[in-house]
């Protein structure tokens, strides 16, 4: 209005504010003797905001990402398999969700009126009560898809489950690392090892990776607003956000691990880690379901002072020759699946299943030199779904 800012038309830079909030939280408690468990959540908010200054109405556009620690344990352990179609619980309730998602949504504008600006200036329908005949929420929007999407496979009440994409600080759910190493203290354990330990850990984060607003959109208070169907050209409730995708990671790194040491210092660990992304695509109506299950066991040994061992002579560098050896054999099973929003369909796309065997040597000659020996031993069966066609193709390498 002053004047201050280039109002020439053919300045085409926009005003841009950036805005970022980072939270980060953590807790660590010791219920009882060797028992150690830690929490931590946090979330990150990034929002853009550009203004168009130099065009009629200075229109105003909004992009950003958005991140923080989630819980999906509701459906964490179901399986899917070929022999059923690879059919799931939660999926199918995500499609059982979304009309009463909808629903939700449609009657929130239930006491509102059309605006009477933007594409709806000069509409006679601007400043009229709300008709969901003239259009309704649409079931295949991100407003309706994401609180569906959470509900399901996160074990929410969809009556319940905020509609909110962006929820503040109160969305967090704590993920977790717990230890325990308190064993010895029981009967005769002591006598066996030197150390015992066990370990969990989850991780989970729901995230909208990046997402922008309809130029189109139209404020009726709030987030609350109207978009133009591009068939129809009638207005339809929306909120301003054009999400594409939203995901969720979860990780048990690990389910279950346990790493002991015998007195002779010989150590062994094993452990079982299972983690899954969940990607809900709105724009392309499907979610692309990933999946990782490995398997692992581990030995090592040291070999103090191993000149000795070759008969020669003392340390050399005033340091201990020690040799020490590490064996890994490994498991691990990674399938991908596509699930079709529209017609209910499950295809499986990519799978792998690994067989490895890693061996590791390193001898510390002295304080500079250090001689190190690797080898690795891995069998690979892999498949892949080819567009268009009904059968899988299997490859297999070593």
């Amino acid at each position: 209005d002053r004047g201050w800012l280039i109002t020439d038309s053919q300045q085409t830079s926009p005003a841009i504010w950036n805005q970022g909030e980072e939270f980060n939280f953590e807790l660590t408690l010791e219920p009882i003797r060797g028992l150690k468990v830690t929490l931590t959540s946090n979330l990150t908010d990034n929002k853009t905001r550009q203004l168009q200054f130099m065009f009629a109405g200075m229109p105003t556009s909004r992009a950003g990402s958005y991140t923080r620690t989630h819980v999906a344990l509701a459906s964490a352990f179901q399986k899917s398999s070929a022999d059923d179609g690879y059919s799931s619980k939660a999926f199918s309730k995500f499609l059982e969700y979304i009309p009463r998602v909808a629903e939700r949504v449609q009657n929130q504008y239930a006491s509102t009126s059309y605006p009477t600006t933007g594409f709806m200036e000069g509409n006679a329908l601007g400043g009229t009560p709300y008709n969901p005949q003239n259009g309704e929420v649409l079931a295949t929007s991100s407003d309706v898809l994401i609180p569906a999407f959470l509900a399901a496979y996160s074990g929410y009440d969809v009556d319940k489950v905020t509609l909110n994409p962006f929820p503040g600080l109160g969305a967090m759910r704590p993920n977790w690392k717990v230890t325990y190493d308190g064993f010895l203290q029981m009967g005769n354990m002591s006598n066996l090892f030197k150390s015992f330990t066990v370990n969990h850990a989850y991780q989970c984060t729901y995230s909208v990776g990046s997402y922008s607003s309809y130029m189109n959109w139209v404020s009726v208070g709030g987030d609350m607003g109207f978009i133009q169907n591009e068939l129809t050209q009638q207005p339809v409730p929306s909120s301003p956000y054009n999400i594409s995708s939203v995901a969720i990671t979860e990780k048990f790194a690990p389910l279950v691990g346990v790493t002991f040491t015998l007195h002779n210092d010989l150590t062994f660990n094993a452990e079982y880690r299972d983690s899954r992304t969940l990607n809900l695509n709105s724009s392309a109506g499907q979610i692309v379901e990933t999946t990782s299950k490995q398997l692992s066991i581990g030995a090592g040994y040291k070999i103090a002072n191993f000149n000795k061992v070759l008969k020669m002579g003392s340390s050399q560098g005033g340091v201990n020759n020690d040799l020490s050896m590490n064996i890994d054999v490994a498991y691990s099973n990674n399938m991908s699946l596509i699930r079709r929003i529209e017609t209910a369909y499950t295809q499986a796309t990519q799978g792998t299943k690994t067989f490895s065997v890693n061996f590791m040597a390193s001898y510390q000659m002295s304080r500079r030199l250090t001689i190190s020996a690797y080898g690795l031993v891995s069998l690979d069966k892999n498949f892949t779904a080819l567009k268009n066609l009904e059968y899988l193709d299997l490859s297999s390498n070593n």
